[in-house]
């Protein structure tokens, strides 16, 4: 049985600091960079005792810094509320969903400030993978 993991918890991060590690130095491209952080509101007590938890990643080339925190430094800042990103954090990503998800855009609980289109291809492993590990 695999071990399941928090969302947005330390061992979560964790988890997400060794994929994306391992994506980064297979997939990384010199000299690309790119840095991303994800923010939830009305997280749970356990998680955050000011409601809110958030983590970030940088990526240049192959090397890759991923850190629980909130930081606005960065080519996407995320927020979402906690529970509605809950089931989308769970859902392995098909080439049909990403496809409607593009065509429809974000859902009406997430907001996005900045580039998207920077991402690199491999981070839909990196989410695919946590995915499969998000209790």
């Amino acid at each position: 049985m695999r071990e399941e993991l928090i969302f947005a918890s330390v061992a979560w991060v964790d988890a997400a600091r060794d994929i994306l590690e391992e994506l980064a130095s297979q997939h990384g491209e010199p000299g690309r960079k790119y840095s991303c952080c994800e923010r939830f509101t009305d997280a749970p007590a356990e998680l955050s005792a000011t409601g809110i938890v958030a983590w970030h990643f940088r990526i240049d080339g192959t090397a890759v810094t991923v850190q629980r925190g909130d930081v606005t430094d960065v080519d996407l800042l995320v927020t979402a509320d906690y529970a509605a990103t809950l089931p989308m954090a769970r859902l392995i990503y098909t080439p049909e969903i990403l496809a409607q998800q593009q065509e429809e855009g974000p859902p009406p609980h997430v907001t996005m400030e900045g580039d998207r289109s920077k991402s690199p291809p491999y981070l839909i492993e990196l989410h695919n993978r946590l995915a499969a590990v998000t209790a």
